[in-house]
């Protein structure tokens, strides 16, 4: 018999490989409402965050990575999801660990019949915590690139911008604590950030289709220790205002 060649020794990848690079099923997702506030609630996280249909938000989450960038898969328990009354309150506990540390934390996810959102985390580590990331994401769609963006400092200054419109290989806004931009005609989008100073990078550079606002800027040391038994507090609140935020229909910018 002759001897196998290496080509036939190989075993191609299962579909889902293929086409997501992963064999893991992604947990099914769950549709969140309040007043003209709508989202998706996956695994701990918000996607797609539109008001009266419009996205304003891709995404927010409250990540953990360690010190190689790898993002931990959080343990979730005690997942309590409420809604009534044109309005909603998601809570959990979850947990990040490996084999040499451990971190919990709370969440506290309301939306408002007004269309306001507010996401909180409270981050305790049960071990001494090396990580390079430690805190909330926020994705702006790419499809705001080269509109207007109004922009709080954490010193309290504020600068008007733009997204880039080209592809920017530099972190474009820095030292952030807030972020409004135009949704629909008149209709602003305000999204404040609490508990660190944040910056932003331009995610296509990555082919992903969004802007990332991140917490603790690159400049700063990494891996850094959080420390056994502290707590780390942080926020993102949104909030509409100008045209259509009353709860009119608003149309999607053309």
């Amino acid at each position: 018999m002759s001897a196998m060649t290496g080509a036939s020794r190989r075993v191609e990848p299962c579909r889902a490989v293929k086409l997501c690079g992963t064999e893991e099923i992604d947990p099914p997702s769950r549709r969140l409402t309040a007043g003209p506030l709508t989202a998706e609630l996956e695994n701990g996280q918000l996607r797609y965050i539109a008001f009266n249909g419009v996205e304003a938000l891709r995404g927010v989450a409250f990540l953990i990575r360690d010190q190689n960038w790898g993002t931990y898969t959080p343990r979730i328990d005690s997942l309590s999801v409420t809604e009534g009354a044109g309005s909603f309150t998601v809570e959990y506990k979850a947990l990040c660990a490996d084999a040499g540390q451990r971190l919990k934390y709370e969440v506290r996810i309301m939306g408002s019949s007004d269309g306001a959102l507010a996401f909180e985390a409270l981050a305790t580590p049960e071990t001494d915590f090396v990580t390079n990331r430690a805190g909330f994401v926020v994705l702006h769609p790419a499809g705001l690139a080269g509109e207007r963006l109004k922009v709080m400092h954490v010193d309290g200054r504020v600068e008007e911008t733009s997204f880039p419109e080209r592809i920017s290989p530099s972190q474009p806004v820095f030292e952030i604590r807030a972020l409004s931009h135009e949704v629909a005609p008149g209709l602003w989008a305000t999204c404040v950030m609490e508990g660190d100073a944040f910056e932003m990078e331009d995610q296509r550079n990555w082919t992903d289709a969004s802007y990332k606002t991140y917490v603790r800027p690159l400049a700063l040391p990494w891996g850094y220790t959080l420390a056994k038994g502290s707590r780390h507090e942080q926020s993102v609140r949104l909030s509409f205002t100008g045209g259509g935020a009353g709860g009119a229909r608003v149309a999607a910018p053309s």
